[in-house]
């Protein structure tokens, strides 16, 4: 008895787990897929209803639920899957580095400005010499490689192009 109910609470969790991110983007040219979970921002772009060919800007939303052939938003909002032009999924990881590494860059940016300023401003006089160098150094380092996690994008697809396709299962 013990064995069935541990069976069916695997299948449960698994289950669960299965439905936990119902949308995937596939790649068609390469088959590949990406899955959007329940939950995450989105960024995107819906084709223009007008003649003008007007451009519209990015709309942000939190996906929450899928319907038949679309998104359905955090804010009630819903979207058609084949309205959508340009879609693009928020990354956690590059928020969270941004997040951990935004007081380095500040602090590497001052470093920084301190030695150019002293070189500037004073000249190699005295403990100059050594200063300067320290800090423009320090600072420069600390500058670059703090602000890796900004240059990062997120993950976006174009379906202009024919190469991408939402699945909604």
């Amino acid at each position: 008895m013990k064995f069935f109910t541990r069976l069916c609470f695997i299948a449960c969790m698994i289950g669960f787990y299965a439905a936990s991110s119902q949308v995937m983007i596939r790649n068609t040219t390469t088959e590949k897929s990406k899955e959007i979970d329940f939950g995450t921002k989105i960024y995107f772009k819906l084709y223009s209803d007008s003649a003008l060919g007007v451009e519209i800007t990015k709309d942000v939303g939190t996906l929450i639920t899928t319907s038949d052939s679309g998104f359905i938003l955090s804010d009630g909002m819903e979207i058609s899957v084949s309205d959508i032009k340009y879609l693009e999924i928020e990354s956690k990881k590059v928020k969270k580095w941004r997040g951990i590494m935004s007081p380095f860059l500040f602090t590497g940016l001052g470093f920084l400005t301190k030695g150019v300023t002293m070189a500037i401003a004073e000249g190699y006089e005295s403990n100059n010499e050594t200063l300067i160098p320290l800090y423009t150094g320090i600072g420069g380092s600390v500058s670059v490689l703090s602000s890796i996690p900004f240059w990062l994008r997120n993950k976006s697809y174009d379906f202009t192009t024919g190469n991408y396709e939402i699945l909604i299962p």
